[in-house]
């Protein structure tokens, strides 16, 4: 475990909403930062100057780190944003094309979030092979840093009812309320409900900004290269560098495809690194974070057995989506006769969600790793951790969460080999850490929940007894 020296690229793609330039680069920056200085070597601390200019093109952040060994790395930090890479469709087409997609496919998505109520560090199928296959070869396994199991089966207890209480209605309830909007389009103003009509209608942008995203980006190429082409220029520019080691990609949410587009077969990316002939070869990271990937592949690509007549015919209007080509060899190595290396020391993808994100709804799916072209026993780890356990937050705590996950992105920008020093790594403090809060949020939720149901059993009764 040691700093890895030199100049790191890291590249920072947002997710949906309605976030400014600079945004999300400084709550990553800021979750970087919180996960290093908080672990220290007993009286040694870590040391990080910093230098930032959030409203330039791209937005960057970079941060010079002494470990407390004394060992120095520049982590250059930029974001690749795409909020204004075109505007969001109306509250009509969303609702639409929304029910077109299977409700109840999508619905089946979130439920996932209950399966897998404990939070291992080998949760997933393709982590289970890996490890196998490390048995096999004689190769060592990693130890896995688990809480208590009394931890376990609180956490268990409390956020599976909440979960499965607020899971159940929220897909039907998002879509009635896109319909409700788009029908108060088109209603005149009544009166008494002015107000009530007028609030409502302004939930157009905010729904339409947020599934309007995905929309448009699979429906309309030109509009999806434009998003892409915010990555594809940064990443080329650092391949272009000859200062910069390797590169890692953090995508949240929606950037997720975004990034994993830009690494296509074909692409600009790809291209460029082909051109070059070997020139700045360098080592691409991609790290998904509370990815939409398993989402956007059901709309775009959903699994043959569940196709329907409709949905088979569909397919020949998403054919030519980058995003249902395989990543590239010439990023990946995977396939590639030109390249002789260890495939690991090419490309690598490290997936991390969140058990209660309902955006991930679990690891990414088998058929996308197989479809996506890579190794993956050597280029593939997926990580599940805990966030708030609440569905409503989990999604959109990942930077703040020091314990679980700027953790593991510290050691991929390190190069994926190894902590910068043993303290910043996954500890059974920092575990407990995180699971105390999660307990915290989970049981807020629970007293809130018990408040409103005994709210609402108080009105009733009041008024089925004539007094209210």
């Amino acid at each position: 475990m040691y700093l890895s020296p030199g100049t790191h690229g890291v590249i920072i793609v947002h997710g949906i909403g309605d976030q400014l330039p600079g945004d999300t680069l400084a709550g990553f920056a800021k979750g970087i930062c919180d996960a290093l200085i908080n672990s220290p070597k007993g009286n040694d601390l870590p040391a990080i100057e910093l230098k930032s200019d959030l409203s330039g093109s791209p937005p960057s952040v970079t941060l010079r780190i002494t470990s407390p060994y004394g060992e120095q790395a520049n982590w250059v930090c930029q974001e690749a944003y795409w909020n204004d890479a075109f505007p969001p469709p109306s509250a009509t087409q969303v609702l639409w094309w929304g029910v077109n997609q299977n409700l109840r496919n999508q619905l089946s998505s979130l439920l996932k979030t209950l399966e897998d109520p404990v939070n291992e560090e080998l949760p997933t199928e393709t982590e289970r092979q890996k490890e196998k296959a490390k048995a096999g070869s004689g190769a060592g396994t990693t130890g896995a840093v688990e809480q208590s199991k009394k931890s376990k089966t609180q956490v268990r207890a409390k956020s599976g009812i909440l979960s499965g209480i607020a899971l159940i209605p929220l897909v039907p309830l998002t879509y009635f309320l896109l319909g409700l909007t788009w029908l108060l389009h088109i209603v005149p103003s009544i009166g008494p409900l002015d107000k009530a009509i007028s609030w409502i209608r302004k939930l157009d942008p905010s729904l339409s900004s947020s599934l309007g995203d995905v929309q448009r980006y699979v429906e309309q190429q030109i509009w999806s290269a434009n998003a892409r082409a915010r990555l594809e220029n940064i990443v080329i520019a650092m391949l272009n560098d000859g200062g910069i080691k390797d590169i890692t990609i953090v995508a949240h949410s929606m950037g997720s495809i975004v990034a994993y587009d830009a690494l296509t077969e074909g692409g600009n990316i790809a291209d460029a690194i082909t051109r070059a002939a070997g020139k700045n070869s360098k080592k691409i990271t991609f790290v998904s974070v509370g990815a939409a990937i398993n989402r956007v592949f059901a709309v775009v690509s959903p699994p043959s057995s569940k196709k329907s007549a409709r949905e088979k015919a569909r397919d020949t209007r998403y054919n030519d989506l980058q995003i249902t080509k395989p990543l590239a060899k010439a990023i990946t190595g995977y396939g590639d006769a030109a390249y002789a290396g260890h495939l690991e020391d090419k490309f690598f993808w490290l997936d991390i969600f969140a058990r209660r994100d309902p955006v991930p709804s679990g690891p990414i799916e088998t058929r996308i790793i197989e479809k996506a072209g890579i190794d993956p026993i050597k280029q593939m780890k997926e990580r599940k951790v805990i966030n708030t356990d609440n569905f409503v937050f989990d999604h959109s705590s990942y930077w703040g969460n020091k314990e679980l996950v700027m953790p593991r992105i510290v050691r991929a920008i390190n190069g994926g080999k190894g902590y910068p020093w043993p303290e910043a790594g996954i500890t059974e403090d920092k575990v407990s850490r995180r699971v105390r809060i999660a307990l915290r949020v989970v049981s807020l939720t629970e007293i809130a929940l018990f408040l409103a149901m005994l709210a609402v059993i108080i009105f009733v009764w009041l008024k089925l007894a004539g007094i209210a």
